[in-house]
């Protein structure tokens, strides 16, 4: 169906999308993943079912297990390194006590496969957003500021994909979810 749009007055721009003004700071939009926020209902039901959901019985999931263990092909600097060699030293407190909190956190649940997968997602789609969004800005040689910025969205947006959120998951949680991300060698915040 097609709606006209003529003899209609409008100040200023009238955008159907996102509209980037170059002359400004970077502006990062980040696309809300449904199929992750459909798969989380799912994943909430089953949970808050039984309080477990799934059992691990013991085990944790492949992926998680991924996200658990520390990648040595790649950059294999701690997360102290990473903070101090990309000007972010006054985060290094509080990044080393999310980290913490973020391991405690997912061990937790670690006898529940439906809440391994819940964190699965989530680190997930962090990642990809940090690698897809976050990385090529700091290859830019972008200021902090922007940089920040862009990681605040994908913080905002994962929040967004969450729904229900039976984990009550806030943006500190998932700051300190990219922090054990950094700390296990998936992302960086300097240049390659």
């Amino acid at each position: 169906m097609f709606t006209s749009q003529s003899h209609n007055d409008v100040e200023g721009d009238l955008v159907g999308g996102d509209k980037v003004d170059n002359s400004r700071t970077i502006v990062i939009h980040p696309v809300v993943n449904n199929a992750a926020g459909q798969e989380l209902a799912v994943l909430y039901q089953k949970y808050k079912a039984n309080g477990v959901g799934d059992p691990s019985h013991g085990q944790f999931s492949e992926k998680l297990q991924h996200y658990m263990s520390a990648i040595t092909d790649g950059d294999v600097r701690g997360l102290d390194a990473k903070l101090r060699e990309s000007g972010r030293e006054d985060q290094l407190r509080t990044a080393m006590d999310l980290k913490e909190r973020a391991f405690k956190s997912i061990m937790r649940y670690q006898t529940s496969r439906t809440a391994q997968r819940v964190y699965t997602i989530v680190l997930s789609e962090l990642h990809a957003a940090f690698t897809l969004t976050v990385t090529p800005v700091i290859q830019e040689g972008a200021e902090r500021v922007a940089v920040d910025q862009c990681i605040n969205a994908i913080l905002q947006s994962t929040k967004n994909i969450l729904g229900e959120n039976v984990f009550e998951f806030d943006v500190m949680d998932l700051l300190a979810l990219l922090y054990y991300l950094g700390g296990n060698c998936h992302l960086r915040w300097d240049k390659c």
